[in-house]
Formats: C-alpha cells, structure tokens, sequence
C-alpha cells in the first residue's frame, strides 16, 4: 500500500517524503491540479477554523453537485480524491463539501475515516450524541455503523473520506435526518479534538520541527492517522519551512500527496514541476525518482 502524505506548505516546497516518515512509497506522476511554475499565483483564501459563511472560505475545490437522490438534504458536493486501484491499493478517497443545512441520511458503510478541512459541521452514530466537528478534526467510524454527517446551520462544511468501497452492507437502508430531528438537535464538541490554539494549518503541526539529511531545512513531521477502520496504510502531516525541499529519492510501493495549506512544489524526474495548492493530489509512482 501506498501511504499518503499530507503537505502542510508554508510556501514553496517539494512534495514529498522520507523512508524515515513512511514506509518506501511512490504514484503515477500526475495530480488533480497541474500548473506551471511561470504562471501567476493564484490567492488562496485563508478560512476560519470555525464558521464559513460562504464557499470562498473553504480552501479545498468543492467539485460537483451531488445527484444521488435522497441521499442527502438540502445541497453537497462530491470532488474525487483518490480512486482505488491496483498500483497504490489506497482506499476510495473522496472530498465533500456540504453548503449550510444540509445533511446525509443515516446509513452505513465500510470503514470510514473523516478528516474536516473546513467549516463547522455535526457527525453522529446511531444511539450516541452528536458531535459537533472542525477543521482538522480526525473521526473514524467502524464498518456498518448507522451514522450522518453534514454542516451546521449557520457554515459550509467540507470534509475528506477515506473509506472501505468493497464492503457491502447488511441492507439497512437509508432514512432521512428530518428538519424537526435537525432543529433540535443537541450536540457537544468533538472530545478527539487535538488542534491547539496556535495552530495556523489545516490539521495539528508538530510541536518541534526536526532536521534530517533528506530535507533541505527544517521540517515538522507527524502522524494524522496509523491502523485505522478504513483499512488505509498511514497518513502522515509534514509542514515544511519556506523554500525548504526534498532530496531525489523514490519509494518502493508509491506515494501519495495531498496539498493542504499553502503553495508547494512537486516534480517527478524528466517532468515538468507541478504548483500544488490546497486540494491537490500529486500520484508518486513506484520506483520513480522525484
């Protein structure tokens, strides 16, 4: 399995990892958002940790709207992350954006794991108290447990899902949260919160940047999930200092990159480089030096 990489760039940075941080990785050398290093720069709006009021605070592409019908309330939209396949054999990885109100069923599914990347937003199980979610909040939900998600009343709300796509269910179906359920609700803050007050990324820094003869500078290296309901290999948060970078290297199974904060640098050897900004996914291949 390829494990991902999740880049917290002050500015410019290579994208990458080390065989210290992971296990040996690499993935197909291109990502969801290629641009050339020549072209302007575009802004990248700086959201809140709490309240959106609208879709410009939100730093993630939103993608399409979703047109599954009654499988949500009121308005989501679906971006695809990563696809499972048979080089990186990372789990089905999508980004949902949910506008103000609006609400998955209850239903169930293989093995999730939620990262929020932006907005206030409400997670419940079947039979426990609503949890009332944020910008970096990590939530696992074990396979086939009843559950919804979605935005609160007053904020956008958009989140990344790692999830199991091959389990299949024991036919529950699915049942709408009713506005009356919705409006009375009663929830309480996320209790697996670990963002502390001075963070200024996506997901919590490590407290102390570390140095290490496969980067050019300091870097801060931590984990954002290990074993996990999902089944994925792990996923690792590196924030790197303006204008540090990686060594040359290459991974055994393939790498993947997720931009999450700032404007960095990716290239594969002989390719172009790629501008990556927060939302994109850059595939390392097996073997490749980049």
């Amino acid at each position: 399995m390829a494990p991902v990489i999740l880049l917290g760039l002050l500015l410019s940075a290579c994208g990458g990892s080390n065989d210290q941080l992971a296990d040996k990785s690499g993935n197909t050398g291109q990502s969801t958002h290629v641009e050339s290093i020549d072209q302007e720069e575009k802004e990248i709006p700086v959201p809140d940790s709490s309240i959106v009021e609208n879709r410009d605070g939100l730093t993630f592409p939103i993608g399409n709207a979703v047109t599954f019908p009654g499988a949500f309330t009121g308005t989501a939209y679906l971006a695809t992350m990563i696809a499972s396949d048979e080089i990186y054999h990372f789990p089905q990885t999508n980004h949902v954006t949910f506008e103000p109100g609006a609400r998955s069923n209850w239903h169930s599914h293989g093995g999730m794991v939620i990262l929020v990347t932006g907005g206030v937003g409400y997670y419940q199980e079947e039979g426990k108290p609503a949890q009332i979610i944020r910008k970096g909040d990590v939530i696992e939900c074990a396979p086939g447990v009843r559950h919804w998600h979605g935005a609160a009343p007053d904020s956008w709300f958009s989140q990344m899902v790692v999830y199991d796509a091959g389990y299949s269910s024991a036919g529950d179906g699915e049942e709408s949260v009713t506005d009356a359920y919705y409006a009375s609700l009663e929830a309480e803050e996320y209790a697996g919160r670990n963002i502390t007050a001075d963070n200024a990324f996506m997901f919590q820094r490590a407290s102390q940047s570390v140095t290490m003869q496969t980067f050019s500078g300091p870097v801060y290296l931590s984990d954002i999930i290990g074993e996990n309901v999902a089944g994925a290999p792990g996923m690792h948060y590196v924030v790197f200092e303006p204008g540090v970078i990686n060594n040359w290297h290459t991974h055994e199974g393939g790498q993947i990159l997720i931009a999450t904060d700032g404007i960095g640098y990716h290239q594969i050897e002989g390719e172009p480089v790629e501008v990556l900004y927060p939302g994109d996914v850059a595939f390392c291949p097996p073997g490749v030096k980049h």
